[in-house]
Order: structure tokens, then C-alpha cells, then sequence
């Protein structure tokens, strides 16, 4: 990794209370991002993926979530040792996020260039009103939506057409970082690829690092430079897009690429995961995805499991691996 990493997080923590019971949804998650770099959070749906952005973002509601321990520097600063009031300045300006579910990510009563002009009038107070409207109908015909669409409500607009004004409001600031959790998952296929094409090219443009938080790999391999795979609040393996794509070496991460279908073979039936997610109210010694996976030996139950180097910037977190990166 890098000597001075963009975004570093140091053994995130986060916990929920449920009914007086503690809910482990982050278990000692470390990684690095490169400016200007995409990052890939892939796992099932419960894996801690979007708590992990929430908490970059500083957004968890406390209670029920509590932020244990951990460390987050973005360009150099830890942003769990900064006020609200600061936070409140950072993000939009420095950090945006794009929702997963664009109809609660807006708000039905406002148009949306009024939603735009609103975050682009709150960080920079020396735009007039009229300033801070046009600079709102510049972002939307970046999306590509006509700028005389501003006036029109989230109703009046498909839902492709929605994610986009989600995403010029994350933008509006031309943010550092962007964290885009799950933006295609509510679309069709066709507009899947639009939107996610043109992330890509507004992040080039404004050279903007982005964590893109997703369960589909085919979306990873498009758009990211690095990925991380996360299960039950741990990263079990990560590296560089190439690295873990031509190797993947954990059994979880062989069971996601196992899982999916191959067009140069015909089979009757995928071949899924057997079992199910770890229980995230029991606290677990160990691999996480010992109780599921078929090579699990006693030593994979016992103890933390440290990460072996697998060479360049590959890692995996299991005890069957050795130096050929073999499991």
C-alpha cells in the first residue's frame, strides 16, 4: 500500500444494540485508497458494507450504532476525532455519498434543482441564489438531464432519471471522495450501465476516489481499481481487481466467483454457497466463514486469522494459504 494513503482506515469497529443484544456489524476492518482510485466493498446483503461508508461518513445513528474503535484519515486527518460541526462542513464539500434507494434519498416537496442549488448554497456562501441555481442546472446537464428540468419534482422523473439527480447532488461540490453504495441496484440493466459508465467519466473529469459498495462482481470489474471482500464485518481477501479476479484464493471469495454463471460452460444448476451468514449477534472466534466452508479446520475456529501477503497488493485472511497463494 501507499506511504500516505488518500483514505486509510485502521481497525473499524462498529457495533449495534438490538433488544439490550450487541450487534458486531464491523469487526477490525483495515484498508488503504489511492487518490483518484475506486474501490470496490463486495459481500452479501448484512456484510457491513454500507456501515463501513456510513462511518467514513460519520452518519451513524448513535444509538444504536457505536463506533467501538478505529481509526479513519482522510489526506492525513482522523475524522473520528472531529466535531459534528466540522463534519457537517467536510461533508458534501469533501465526502458525498449516493444512496442506495434514490425515491428516500430525495425529498418529494422540493424540485429538484432547488435540492441542487440547496447543497451547492451551503459550502460555498459566496453564491447568490441565482448563482447556486445555475451552478444546480451545470450538474444536472452533466448527468445528462436538460437543465430545464430543474423546475419538475422527484415524482415527474423515472427512476433512472432520479439516481442521476442523486448523483449531481453528490457531485454539486465536486467532493474528494465519493461513496456510492449500491447506486444501480433499483435500475434495469441498460440504464444500470449508463449510470454506472457515467460515475465513472464525472470521476475521471474531476478526478474524484470513489468506494463503490456493491454485491455484483461484473460491476466491480468495470469500474474499480482495487476490491475488498467482505463477510459477517471482516475483509477475508483483498488486492488489486486483477490480483483477486485471476486468483481469488479465499474459499468465500471462490464461492462468490463459483456461484456465478459461465457462458463457455452449460450446467443445470449454479453452484451456490452452502449455509447461511454468520449470526452477527454472536461474537466469533476465528474465520467468520468457518461454519460454512468445507476445508474449515479447528485452527480456523480458534484465535484471530492474520493476513498472509499473497505478493503485490493481495492479501487474504485464511489459514490455507502459503506463499503460492493457494487455499
Amino acid at each position: 500500500m501507499g506511504n500516505n494513503p488518500f483514505l486509510s482506515v485502521k481497525d473499524l469497529r462498529v457495533e449495534y444494540t438490538s433488544d439490550k443484544k450487541a450487534i458486531y456489524a464491523v469487526n477490525g476492518v483495515s484498508f488503504e485508497l489511492e487518490k483518484g482510485k475506486s474501490l470496490g466493498l463486495v459481500g452479501e446483503t448484512g456484510a457491513g458494507k454500507t456501515t463501513i461508508a456510513k462511518s467514513i461518513m460519520r452518519i451513524l445513528q448513535c444509538p444504536p450504532a457505536c463506533i467501538k474503535s478505529g481509526e479513519i484519515y482522510l489526506d492525513g486527518e482522523d475524522l473520528l476525532q472531529k466535531s459534528e460541526k466540522d463534519m457537517l462542513e467536510i461533508r458534501g464539500k469533501e465526502i458525498a455519498m449516493i444512496f442506495q434507494d434514490p425515491m428516500s434519498a430525495l425529498n418529494p416537496l422540493m424540485t429538484v434543482g432547488e435540492q441542487i442549488a440547496e447543497v451547492v448554497a451551503t459550502h460555498d456562501k459566496s453564491l447568490s441564489k441565482h448563482e447556486a441555481e445555475q451552478k444546480a442546472i451545470e450538474m444536472m446537464e452533466m448527468v445528462g438531464i436538460v437543465g430545464s428540468r430543474a423546475v419538475e419534482f422527484p415524482f415527474q422523473f423515472s427512476g433512472g432519471m432520479k439516481q442521476r439527480i442523486v448523483i449531481a447532488i453528490a457531485l454539486a461540490c465536486n467532493p474528494q471522495l465519493l461513496l456510492a453504495d449500491e447506486p444501480t441496484t433499483a435500475l434495469d440493466v441498460t440504464i444500470q450501465a449508463q449510470v454506472l459508465r457515467m460515475i465513472k467519466d464525472l470521476q475521471d473529469k474531476i478526478e474524484t476516489s470513489m468506494i463503490l459498495i456493491t454485491h455484483d462482481l461484473g460491476v466491480v470489474a468495470e469500474t474499480c481499481d482495487t476490491v475488498n471482500i467482505v463477510y459477517a464485518g471482516k475483509i477475508l481477501e483483498k488486492g488489486t481487481v486483477e490480483e483477486v479476479f485471476d486468483a481469488p484464493t479465499h474459499p468465500y471469495t471462490r464461492g462468490l466467483f463459483d456461484s456465478l454463471p459461465k457462458l463457455n460452460e452449460k450446467t443445470d444448476r449454479l453452484t451456490p454457497i452452502p449455509g447461511m451468514p454468520l449470526d452477527p449477534s454472536i461474537k466469533f472466534e476465528g474465520c467468520p466463514f468457518a461454519p460454512r466452508c468445507e476445508r474449515a479446520t479447528d485452527r480456523c475456529r480458534q484465535g484471530e486469522i492474520h493476513e498472509t501477503h499473497l505478493g503485490g497488493t493481495h492479501y487474504c485472511s485464511c489459514v490455507l494459504c502459503d506463499q503460492r497463494g493457494e487455499a
